[in-house]
């Protein structure tokens, strides 16, 4: 018998909700209406409102679909401040307000372990879409290398700190590519917004 429950993750509410982008919004609203989660579509853009984002550090994608979906496990962290970005028209606001505010933020908490995220419904935010063939990339690193010795001292103390970046060619190339302009900002960013005020 047991007769407590110790939770591995634990999360604060946002102060409003959360808010799912328009590419999102179609998938994702039949699945509230079918929760009776209330939310609503957000009828014009709204230009810097603050949030908060969440950023992927590890991604682990399930070795074989389960019950149709591609599962995912997420580790990473809310930004600690807030930052201004625009919601475009058609965007969901889904408010914490409300009697299921726990399912909704088990649903929108991209680390819970039925999450929208934890199931696959953003999964392509955390596929690398572009990158370097590597011998265009060893080209580009030692292009930067001789161009900057902030970069080039940078570059060699991971290098004697870091064994296991050491011995990865590839993880020594994406260290250039990740301070290249060609590198997506958005890879790895959960799609999902927080918001301590409404909108």
């Amino acid at each position: 018998m047991r007769d407590t429950v110790k939770p591995l993750v634990v999360v604060k509410a946002p102060g409003a909700g959360y808010v799912v982008p328009v590419s999102f919004a179609a998938e994702i609203a039949p699945r509230l209406e079918a929760h009776g989660i209330r939310f609503a579509s957000i009828q014009q853009r709204r230009d810097a409102v603050m949030a908060a984002t969440f950023r992927a550090e590890r991604v682990a994608f399930g070795a074989t679909p389960f019950e149709g979906r591609m599962r995912v496990q997420l580790e990473g962290t809310w930004g600690a401040q807030p930052v201004s970005v625009n919601i475009e028209a058609g965007a969901l606001f889904v408010p914490i307000a409300q009697s299921l505010a726990r399912l909704v933020t088990a649903l929108f908490e991209p680390q819970a372990p039925d999450s929208f995220a934890a199931w696959g419904f953003f999964n392509a935010c955390f596929e690398q879409k572009e990158q370097m063939e590597p011998y265009v990339a060893e080209q580009v690193a030692a292009g930067m290398l001789a161009a900057d010795p902030e970069l080039r001292a940078q570059f060699n103390a991971k290098l004697q700190d870091d064994a296991a970046f050491a011995r990865s060619p590839s993880d020594r190339l994406e260290f250039f590519l990740r301070r290249h302009t060609s590198w997506d900002e958005r890879y790895n960013l959960y799609p999902v917004l927080r918001v301590d005020t409404p909108v």
